[in-house]
């Protein structure tokens, strides 16, 4: 299936959801805040919003002036308390979207607006711009986006179904080379396990199948290592992980070193059999690391988790108070 049919699809989506804000529907739109676990307070509606402005920018639906620019000034303003109360905070591609929209409304009057929509957050402050257009970077015509592109706007809109299905054409053209490791982000996107592993599996295979040349492909290893570790544990599938821990400590220890810490840890969570072995890698690493002066502070808190599954209170009082200090 080509993927266009699927944005055909979208944009007969982003129509409805103009003709329902236009019914009166709009508390399905408005910002509306949500407390999340990973993120506290978020926009349950910041997707829905942005349904109606990616079809207000593709001209989804006809509507007329002045309605038009007062739907637009509307979200502009509910993008605003978004901006000032999500927790984290943030630009976001629909305050950029609005300033496009909103471009050829734009009058002297709205300075206070839009110096607003700069305050509304650090990010905000440091990189929204507003006397910047952003018209390049937000096409009129849906069909100039890529499949890359359209895997996106599926996922930043929570358009799960037509996600799936846009992954799926992705895969069906073939995962060598480069394409393994965009893979490997949309099946974070998915959530599906079978696509999980192929992109576990396949960015290991590429980062292991010859040697780094440069410090890119170390980092790819780096990170082909910590995804078949977690990968593992979460499979129960505990001892190949430590196997795989010993392995690549070296690899792990590169960098800051902070995902040797952290697959550490999570294999001593995952299997208190293990803890033993994995803390006694850790403590010959923890020694290296203090005598070569290479133990950086994003590390402290880690090992300190490390040390208290271990019952190390010696190396937990110590990195303890090394965490403190550092904060």
């Amino acid at each position: 299936m080509d993927y266009k049919n699927i944005l055909a699809e979208m944009l007969g989506e982003f129509r409805a959801d103009i003709d329902r804000y236009r019914s009166g529907e709009k508390d399905r739109y408005f910002y509306k805040c949500k407390h999340t676990e990973e993120y506290a307070a978020i926009d349950e509606n910041y997707g829905t919003r942005g349904r109606v402005l990616y079809g207000l920018r593709f001209g989804a639906a006809e509507v007329g002036e002045p309605e038009r620019e007062q739907m637009v000034r509307e979200f502009f303003e509910q993008e605003i308390i978004a901006r000032e109360k999500s927790s984290f905070q943030g630009i976001g591609s629909n305050l950029e979207l609005l300033s496009v929209l909103m471009e050829q409304y734009r009058k002297p009057e709205d300075k206070p607006m839009y110096e607003r929509a700069k305050n509304a957050n650090f990010d905000c402050y440091c990189g929204f711009g507003i006397d910047e257009s952003y018209a390049a970077q937000y096409p009129a015509d849906i069909y100039e986006y890529s499949l890359v592109d359209s895997i996106y706007l599926a996922n930043e809109l929570d358009m799960k179904e037509k996600l799936l299905r846009l992954v799926d054409i992705y895969k069906s053209e073939g995962l060598e080379d480069d394409h393994i490791l965009m893979f490997r982000r949309f099946a974070r996107m998915t959530g599906r396990d079978d696509d999980r592993e192929i992109a576990v599996k396949g960015c290991y295979e590429r980062a292991f199948g010859c040697e780094p040349a440069d410090m890119k492909g170390q980092m790819e290893q780096l990170s082909a290592a910590e995804g078949m570790i977690e990968w593992l544990c979460d499979k129960g599938e505990i001892s190949d992980a430590f196997a795989l821990f010993k392995k690549h400590t070296d690899i792990l220890r590169s960098a800051n070193g902070r995902a040797f810490f952290e697959m550490a840890h999570l294999i001593m969570e995952a299997d208190n059999a293990l803890i033993r072995d994995v803390w006694k890698i850790c403590r010959k690493s923890i020694k290296q690391d203090m005598t070569n002066k290479r133990l950086y502070p994003i590390c402290y808190s880690i090992i300190k988790s490390c040390a208290e599954l271990a019952g190390d209170q010696l190396t937990y009082t110590l990195f303890d108070r090394l965490d403190r200090k550092n904060k």
